[in-house]
């Protein structure tokens, strides 16, 4: 089978060498020729995954076409807010008819200004993509790990079962256990969802250590919990199942996210609870914390459909609103006592 890995960011290299191992042919793409001459010489990439070495005979290249010709399956793995452009240069491919490879997207984010979950982007956007072929990959999994072969659950989300279990043989292996769904949509919410709450939960890091607050376990666990209320809620209005947000991709990847220091967006969360601004986190960070583009694309889509978000409200006003964090932490703990429901 030959993969086509369309990102060389960190999550896209370590991808392309699960299917490698896999016994796959793979190629990437990606836009900068600074990228795929750095990989070409080096095979590693030391601003993402330092120490990681990947194989001498991975193929780089900035062009698309060629990256995809005669591919099986194509692996998305680019930052969300690049999707559109990303998906429309995919549509101007054209594959040999009844040989469409299945898609496969692993990038995580709901798209600003349009509000759509990632396979939406794609499925508007490539002609000859069908939502049976259309394919969601997420779950806990930081390629920090994954690349280093640690031991990681993942799940892979189709309409079309069948695919979903194809994805699910292709990039299981003796590191990586996939599990298949057919909730494409509450997979992709949650995986895209979860980076907000970890913004939160990095805030109350950045609060704990300035000692300011007292922040504990306590503080953590419901920060979680009613984070995956408000994922649940929002699944619940798009027709996502109830189950999938306790599962891997929902509570799994929630823990993951907002406690792990891997986590970028709970690094951007720390350093906003420390006194910094967006625009101060964000131009000392070499890579992408999706938390960010996602939070303004989910409080847009949970105001449309009237659904009640208060800690994704919260991360926004202290995000883009001005808001500072003890104006915000006040509204939170002075909201009106409720009866707790879950979802």
């Amino acid at each position: 089978m030959k993969v086509t890995v369309l990102g060389t960011g960190g999550w896209g290299l370590t991808l392309g060498q699960v299917v490698y191992e896999n016994k796959c042919e793979v190629s990437f793409w990606t836009n900068s020729q600074a990228e795929v001459d750095l990989l070409s010489t080096e095979h590693q990439y030391k601003d993402k995954l330092p120490g990681v070495i990947f194989p001498a005979d991975f193929k780089y290249t900035t062009d698309m076409n060629a990256a995809l010709d005669g591919c099986d399956m194509v692996l998305i793995v680019v930052p969300s807010q690049f999707m559109g452009g990303v998906a429309k240069n995919l549509g101007k491919w054209t594959p040999a008819k009844g040989k469409e490879p299945i898609v496969v997207c692993a990038t995580k984010g709901i798209l600003e200004g349009t509000n759509q979950l990632m396979s939406e982007v794609l499925l508007s956007n490539v002609p000859w993509l069908t939502d049976d072929k259309m394919v969601a990959f997420s779950g806990p999994s930081h390629a920090e790990e994954v690349s280093r072969h640690i031991l990681t659950a993942i799940v892979a989300a189709c309409v079309n079962e069948e695919s979903a279990k194809l994805v699910q043989k292709v990039m299981s292996c003796s590191y990586l256990r996939v599990y298949s769904s057919t909730d494409i949509v509450g997979v992709e919410l949650c995986g895209s969802v979860k980076n907000v709450i970890a913004i939160a939960s990095g805030v109350l890091y950045g609060l704990e250590a300035s000692g300011k607050y007292k922040i504990g376990d306590n503080t953590r666990a419901a920060l979680l919990t009613r984070g995956q209320a408000e994922m649940c809620r929002l699944g619940k209005a798009l027709g996502a199942k109830s189950e999938t947000f306790a599962g891997l991709v929902g509570m799994g990847d929630l823990i993951v996210t907002c406690l792990s220091q891997h986590s970028r967006n709970r690094y951007v969360g720390e350093h906003i609870g420390r006194g910094e601004t967006i625009e101060q986190v964000l131009a000392g960070m070499k890579m992408v914390a999706e938390g960010v583009p996602t939070c303004k694309s989910t409080k847009a889509l949970a105001d449309k459909l009237g659904v009640e978000m208060p800690i994704v409200n919260s991360v926004h006003a202290l995000l883009f609103e001005g808001k500072k964090v003890d104006d915000v932490i006040k509204d939170m703990w002075d909201r009106e006592l409720k009866e707790e429901v879950w979802g």
